[in-house]
C-alpha cells in the first residue's frame, strides 16, 4: 500500500486530502514528465459525491500504475511508499498529474 496525499479538491472521491475510492489509476504509458501522466480514477465532483465520500477514508491506497517510465513502477504497481496526485480543482482526469513520478531514464 501507498500513503497517498491528493490535493484534487475537484475530485469526487477527494476527502480532506484523502482518497476514499479504495485503490486508483496513475495512467502515462509514455510519460516521461509528470504532466504526462494523470489519475485515471479521477471523477468529477457532482452533486452525488457526498456519498462518494461516506466510504473509509485513508491515505493509504493501492495504486496501480501504467507510467512504465516512473521509477517506481514495478508490474504496474506503484511501490513508492508516499505519492502525491496534483491537481487542485481540476475538472478532468487530464488535469491532473502524479506529482511523484520520476522518470527511470
Amino acid at each position: 500500500m501507498t500513503f497517498l496525499d491528493c490535493s484534487v479538491t475537484g475530485c469526487a472521491y477527494n476527502a480532506d486530502r484523502c482518497c476514499c475510492k479504495g485503490d486508483i489509476c496513475v495512467e502515462g504509458k509514455e510519460a516521461h514528465r509528470e504532466q504526462e501522466t494523470c489519475c485515471g480514477s479521477f471523477k468529477e465532483r457532482g452533486e452525488n459525491s457526498a456519498q462518494n465520500t461516506a466510504k473509509r477514508i485513508s491515505k493509504e491506497i493501492e495504486v496501480s500504475c501504467e507510467a512504465c517510465n516512473c521509477m517506481f513502477n514495478e508490474n504496474k504497481k506503484c511501490c513508492a511508499d508516499h505519492i502525491g496526485i496534483a491537481g487542485g480543482s481540476a475538472c478532468t482526469c487530464g488535469e491532473t498529474e502524479c506529482a511523484s513520478f520520476r522518470c527511470k531514464e
